[in-house]
């Protein structure tokens, strides 16, 4: 058995899980327990070897039947508990046999009891420390004599150092390995609850401003009707201005947008097509956007090859606009998009040229709202796509490039229809 199976960290504490670990440290102890006992009988050490190997068997016996009691009969815990009280009582025998107080293996009675204070504190933890207590002080009198080949004092005396390095190393071993694997996971547990803080933060974040843009969708809707009847008024009488017309033309084109916007706002989501080629799709949307920004060069760069059939959630689309929107208004007005497929996922580089990001700001995007430099920006679009892409079980990355300017990635998960 490999040291770092019985270690291996965890994200949780685990009842069930930590009674198996137990268990499996338990074997371990009794294969050494064998290997222990084998060395006796090879240097002539008298013992009563039934005696001792009855013991181990019973141990053995008990640690084969734990894991396969009933979940409905007896709890994690309760095996747990049950394990360990076969250790002392166990221990106390294989004592008994061979010398008593006197055995250096005695300190053995340690990681019993050290175990069930971590893993079950409480009364039990008391009972056993109690429990092992008492059954050292028994061994002071009822005991076999502890075998002195001989009346040998030195023999006795070697063997009984030989004991106490062994009773010392075992011990150490087993408290440091398993009080390091609690800590780790103990680690784990702080770090998902940080985490959990975080997301609690940004999810109430998210509440407020979707109640205000709830609010602001209902009080927009009159001053977008009236600005497009004004448009369509203007374009209808200054239809002779070319230059003035092609401006008309673009603020209509703009204003449907924000109505296209606010009716998806208060419908909840715009409905998802369905499955469709991947890399059409984006081209299609970007071709979209480009449209409402002619003032950005965007240069759209996609693979080439078979195009897959994906089933996109209508909230990628807002998460990836938002984005490019950023890229947009800080890059000097050049932005490069680049897809790829890679093992299943979506991935989208997202690069404009100009500009870059403190330490502070990669470090915080996505889990709070940044400050913007832009006149108008509130710094919420990159936590708005952060959330979303968690959601949809993608992640975004943003990184700052040598040359100028920021690298956003995009990695999403997809779910690829199969061919037929």
């Amino acid at each position: 058995m490999k040291w770092n199976a019985i270690w291996e960290p965890e994200q949780a504490i685990d009842p069930r899980q930590t009674s198996r670990r137990v268990c499996r440290l338990r074997w371990m102890m009794l294969s050494l327990a064998s290997a222990l006992t084998a060395g006796c009988a090879l240097l002539d050490v008298a013992l009563p070897w039934l005696l001792i190997i009855q013991a181990l068997a019973t141990l053995a016996l008990v640690n084969l039947a734990l894991p396969r009691l009933p979940d409905w009969e007896v709890s994690a815990e309760q095996a747990l508990r049950l394990g360990l009280l076969a250790d002392v009582l166990v221990l106390t025998e294989l004592l008994a046999f061979s010398g008593g107080a006197a055995n250096p293996l005695a300190s053995l009675y340690l990681p019993p009891v050290l175990f069930a204070a971590l893993l079950s504190p409480g009364w039990f933890a008391w009972l056993l420390a109690v429990l092992s207590v008492a059954a050292y002080g028994l061994l002071f009198e009822w005991h076999l004599d502890w075998p002195l080949n001989g009346g040998n004092a030195a023999y006795a005396f070697n063997l009984h150092l030989a004991g106490m390095w062994i009773s010392f190393a075992l011990s150490a071993l087993l408290i440091a390995g398993f009080v390091s694997w609690l800590a780790r996971q103990l680690r784990h547990q702080g770090d998902a609850l940080a985490e959990a803080r975080e997301t609690q933060l940004r999810d109430e974040q998210l509440l407020a401003v979707g109640m205000q843009a709830a609010g602001a969708a209902h009080s927009l809707s009159t001053p977008l009707n009236t600005l497009t009847l004004l448009v369509d008024e203007l374009i209808s009488e200054r239809a002779g201005d070319a230059a003035l017309l092609q401006d008309l033309l673009l603020m209509r084109a703009q204003l449907a947008s924000c109505r296209g916007t606010l009716s998806r706002l208060k419908h909840g989501s715009e409905p998802s097509p369905g499955p469709q080629p991947l890399f059409a799709a984006l081209a299609e949307r970007l071709e979209g956007w480009r449209s409402l920004r002619p003032d950005v060069r965007l240069d759209w760069q996609a693979p080439q090859g078979d195009d897959p059939r994906v089933a996109l959630d209508a909230a990628f689309w807002p998460a990836l606009f938002n984005l490019v929107n950023n890229a947009a208004e800080a890059g000097g007005g050049e932005v490069t998009v680049a897809a790829q497929l890679r093992q299943g996922c979506l991935l989208l580089d997202i690069i404009n040229r100009q500009g870059c990001l403190s330490e502070a700001q990669l470090a915080r995007a996505g889990l709070a709202p940044l400050e913007s430099a832009k006149p108008t920006g509130m710094g919420l679009g990159m936590m708005l796509s952060h959330a979303t892409l968690a959601r949809l079980g993608g992640t975004l990355s943003l990184d700052n490039r040598a040359e100028g300017g920021v690298h956003a990635r995009i990695t999403l998960p997809l779910a690829l229809e199969e061919k037929t």
